[in-house]
C-alpha cells in the first residue's frame, strides 16, 4: 500500500489563519496610532463639540421638563445658552481689567517674582541656621535684594526668564480669539443639540431594528442622561461653593482680585488631584509677591489646603453617588492623557469624558467588563454571583 501523503492543505490552512492574525494585529495598531494623531490635530474642532455634548446631557433634563410645561423647545434653548453666554461674558468683563494690568506689568512683575523667591530661599536658610544653632529670633522678611547685588550672572538668568514668561505670555493672547470662537461654536452647537433633543433621539431608537431593541436604546439614553448629567451637575455645584469659598477667603487675607482665585478654584476642581495643587502653588506665588512676611504667605497656602481637603475629603464623597465614583488610577492617568493631547482644556474635561465612557458602558452587555474597570466601587464575590457592596 503506498504511503499516504501528508494533508497539506490542512497545514496550509492552519498556518494562514495565523499569518492573517499579524496583518490584522498591526492594522489595529496603526489605526489606533493614526486615530490619536487626528484627535490632537483636530483638538480646535473637537473640542468645543466635546463641550458641547457633555453640557447637552447637563440642560437636556431642564430642556425636557420646560417642555411639559408648554414651552417651545427653542425658546428654552435659547434661554439657556443665553444664560451661559451672559455668565461667560460677565466673568470675562470682570476679569478683564485684572488680566491687563498683570499684561501691561508683567515684566516687573516677573522681576518681582525672582528677587521674592531669591528672598523666600534665604528666609528659609536663615530659618534652618538659627534652628541648628539654638538661636531665637524673629522670621525675616521677605525684602527682595537690591539687583546690584546679584551681579551680571544674575542679571543674564533673569532676563532669560523674563524673555521665557513674556513669550509665553504672548502665546496665550495670541490663541485669545481661537478661544473665543471655539466658545461661540461650542454654545451655537448646543442650541442647536438642545432645541432639536427629540428628534435626535428619535433618529436614534430609529436605527436599530425589534421593540426590544428600541426600548433598551431608549433606557440607555436616559440612563446615559441621567447619570452623565447628574455627575457633571453635581460636580460642577460642588466646584461653583468651593470657588465662592476660596474668594471669600482669599478677600478675607487680603489677597488681590479675589474674584480671579474664585473662578480659577472653580475651574482647576475639575481637574482631580493636580487641580488642587495648581491651586495651591498658584495661589502661594502671588502670596509671595504680594506679603513682605512669610507667616502670611503661609496662611494663604493652609486656608487654600484646607478647603479643598475639606471639600474632596468630605463635601464631594457625601454628595456624589457612589456608583459614579471612578478608579482613581485611571482618572489619574486619563487627566495626563488628555492633558497631552489637548494641554490644559484637556485637563478639564478628562473627568466627564471617562464618566461618559464608563456610563455608555454599561449599557452595552459586552463593554461592562470595561465599566467594571473604570469603576471605582469594589465589588464582593459571591458563589456565582457578582455583587457590589
Amino acid at each position: 500500500m503506498p504511503p499516504v501523503p501528508p494533508n497539506f492543505n490542512r497545514s496550509y490552512q492552519g498556518g494562514a489563519s495565523k499569518h492573517r492574525a499579524a496583518p490584522t494585529t498591526a492594522v489595529v495598531g496603526i489605526f489606533i496610532i493614526l486615530l490619536l494623531a487626528a484627535v490632537q490635530f483636530a483638538r480646535e474642532f473637537l473640542l468645543p463639540v466635546v463641550v458641547a455634548l457633555l453640557l447637552f446631557f447637563v440642560f437636556v433634563p431642564l430642556q425636557r421638563r420646560a417642555l411639559r410645561i408648554g414651552l417651545p423647545g427653542s425658546v428654552t434653548a435659547a434661554a439657556l445658552v443665553l444664560g451661559l453666554l451672559v455668565g461667560i461674558a460677565s466673568i470675562f468683563f470682570l476679569l478683564s481689567g485684572p488680566v491687563m494690568e498683570v499684561a501691561n506689568n508683567l515684566p516687573d512683575i516677573v522681576r518681582d517674582i525672582t528677587a521674592r523667591i531669591e528672598a523666600a530661599r534665604d528666609v528659609f536658610l536663615a530659618i534652618i541656621q538659627n534652628f541648628r544653632a539654638g538661636a531665637e529670633s524673629d522670621i525675616p522678611e521677605l525684602r527682595p535684594a537690591s539687583a546690584v547685588e546679584g551681579g551680571s550672572n544674575g542679571e543674564d538668568e533673569e532676563d532669560d526668564i523674563l524673555m521665557s514668561t513674556v513669550s509665553g505670555a504672548l502665546l496665550y493672547l495670541t490663541e485669545t480669539p481661537t478661544i473665543v470662537a471655539q466658545v461661540i461654536f461650542a454654545l451655537v452647537l448646543l442650541f442647536f443639540l438642545l432645541s432639536s433633543s427629540d428628534l435626535i433621539y428619535l433618529k436614534i431608537i430609529q436605527s436599530f431594528d425589534g421593540f426590544a431593541e428600541k426600548r433598551a436604546a431608549l433606557t440607555a439614553l436616559r440612563e446615559v442622561e441621567r447619570n452623565l448629567g447628574g455627575y457633571l451637575g453635581t460636580v460642577s455645584m460642588i466646584n461653583a461653593g468651593l470657588g465662592v469659598s476660596i474668594g471669600l477667603a482669599m478677600w478675607a487675607l487680603g489677597m488681590p482680585v479675589p474674584l480671579l482665585f474664585a473662578v480659577l478654584a472653580f475651574l482647576l476642581n475639575f481637574i482631580p488631584y493636580l487641580g488642587a495643587v495648581m491651586g495651591i502653588l498658584l495661589a502661594s506665588l502671588v502670596a509671595l509677591l504680594w506679603f513682605d512676611t512669610l507667616s502670611s504667605v503661609l496662611m494663604v497656602a493652609g486656608v487654600y489646603l484646607l478647603l479643598t481637603s475639606i471639600e474632596g475629603q468630605l463635601i464631594t464623597p457625601a454628595f456624589l453617588a457612589k456608583r459614579l465614583r471612578m478608579n482613581t488610577a485611571l482618572v489619574f492617568l486619563s487627566v495626563a492623557f488628555w492633558a497631552w493631547m489637548w494641554s490644559f482644556l484637556g485637563m478639564l474635561i478628562a473627568v466627564p469624558i471617562l464618566v461618559a465612557l464608563r456610563v455608555i458602558a454599561e449599557q452595552i452587555p459586552r463593554w461592562r467588563v470595561f465599566a467594571n474597570l473604570l469603576s471605582g466601587d469594589p465589588i464582593r464575590i459571591t458563589k456565582g454571583t457578582r455583587r457590589r457592596r
